[in-house]
């Protein structure tokens, strides 16, 4: 066998481990049928939101489009959101649903966050099932603080490795729901936890 056939036998293993790690860490959810857990995420997050905004704000919503790319829980997580919207007597003014590449790493385009974020006023919320904005020292400078407050998603890994406390002494997070660090179990309580500003100075 030549070097490179050895090589490929090594590295295709790897590889593969990388692109699941990947998946894990990045994706809100992979594909299920099982919805309970989703649907659990997208209550939390409406109650988050109904916390912070203050009419006549508009909620503002940012989720993946699924058109192409079949996910359930994304579906039942936006649907439980809708509902229990309603149920405190608000409503999504606003759904963008972003198409992803389902090999990459799910957030919202920088430039979309930041136009939303430019254009809010008080008493917005931005909800983003896709994460919290990922904006570069320069343009958190050049945007000021944010009038629009911001509730987003935080799966897997990502808590980890984002500093909660900055966005949210920023103006760039206010709510949501993060992963657990300890996730131990199939319940959205063993998985996920809600987050919140008051929080901020116990995270991590």
């Amino acid at each position: 066998m030549d070097l490179r056939r050895k090589l490929a036998w090594v590295l295709a293993p790897l590889a593969l481990a990388a692109l699941g790690w990947a998946a894990w860490t990045f994706m809100p959810w992979l594909p299920s049928e099982d919805t309970r857990v989703a649907r659990a995420v997208g209550r939390e997050m409406a109650r988050e939101a109904l916390k912070l905004h203050r009419a006549p704000g508009r909620i503002m919503v940012l989720a993946r489009d699924t058109s192409e790319f079949r996910q359930p829980s994304v579906d039942a997580a936006l649907a439980a959101f809708v509902s229990e919207l309603g149920a405190g007597k608000a409503k999504a003014d606003v759904v963008r649903r972003l198409p992803v590449d389902p090999l990459r790493q799910v957030q919202v385009p920088p430039g979309d966050f930041l136009e939303l974020l430019r254009r809010g006023r008080d008493g917005d919320v931005i909800v983003s099932f896709m994460g919290p904005p990922l904006l570069g020292p320069e343009a958190v400078a050049a945007l000021g603080r944010p009038r629009a407050k911001v509730v987003a998603f935080c799966p897997g890994y990502l808590p980890r490795y984002l500093d909660l406390r900055w966005l949210a002494e920023h103006g760039l997070l206010h709510g949501g729901v993060v992963a657990r660090m300890d996730a131990a179990g199939e319940s959205f309580e063993a998985q996920y936890q809600p987050w919140s500003m008051a929080r901020a100075k116990g995270t991590p």
